[in-house]
């Protein structure tokens, strides 16, 4: 049975399906954004001065590039979704959306951002991890991931995101990363900066969505190489064991 389909919202718990475990992420940014005012500040995040303003009108640009590169279409599953904020990007290419995130507050948050387009047949919420998602195999025709496996320093906590996504995806996965090969991550590893993010090479994202069956079409797309780490890759989906 595919859950969250319609008007409803369903939850599971961290513990997951048939006892699997939560990706490890740190502990405190879990909590921060499963607590109401985490979820609320989030919300806001990107509308608190011209600069993020003009970066967030940017990356859901490249979004909806990356997107109709992939011939996104029918239902569509953002996991995380944070505070709705790539809703109406993806509604641009699907008839329906799947707002999945593990922070029950913050699927309250995207509902209530949503307004109107969450009271519609379009839009249903799931609360749920990345990493254990109680839909079918092939539920959604893709699956987009942003924001979420910079977070995960170990291999494995990103190969648990891999693996649900290539297997909920029947066709391609969209998936942002912190792209190691920037000009701006070079700079702060000369100088020393702490990240506080996990950035991969695009040759390392590559394999290890490759294990899972995804292959890439094209090349990352960076949201801008000088002053942002983001990047965005399009998988297909379609070879997943």
């Amino acid at each position: 049975m595919v859950w969250g389909i319609g008007r409803a919202s369903y939850r599971i718990g961290t513990a997951g399906l048939a006892g699997g475990t939560v990706p490890a992420m740190d502990p405190k940014l879990i909590a921060r954004y499963e607590s109401s005012s985490g979820a609320a500040a989030y919300r806001h995040k990107y509308e608190r001065s011209w600069v993020r303003r003009l970066s967030n009108r940017r990356e859901l640009g490249i979004v909806d590039r990356a997107l109709a590169r992939a011939g996104a279409r029918g239902t569509l599953l953002d996991c995380p979704c944070g505070a709705g904020r790539l809703t109406p990007t993806l509604l641009r290419h699907a008839d329906r959306v799947i707002c999945a995130d593990i922070s029950q507050a913050m699927v309250d948050e995207a509902r209530d951002a949503l307004g109107p387009l969450a009271e519609g047949d379009a839009v249903s919420f799931l609360t749920a991890p990345a990493s254990e998602l109680p839909l079918e195999d092939g539920a959604v025709d893709t699956a987009i991931c942003h924001r979420l496996i910079h977070h995960m320093a170990a291999p494995e906590e990103r190969a648990a995101v891999f693996r649900e996504m290539a297997r909920v995806a029947a066709r391609r996965l969209v998936i942002s990363f912190s792209d190691d090969s920037t000009w701006k991550a070079k700079s702060q590893k000369r100088r020393g900066v702490d990240r506080r993010r996990s950035a991969l090479m695009p040759e390392q994202l590559f394999a290890e969505a490759a294990v899972h069956g995804l292959t890439p079409l094209g090349e990352p797309q960076r949201l801008n190489g000088f002053h942002s780490l983001v990047a965005i890759a399009v998988f297909d989906a379609t070879g997943t064991p």
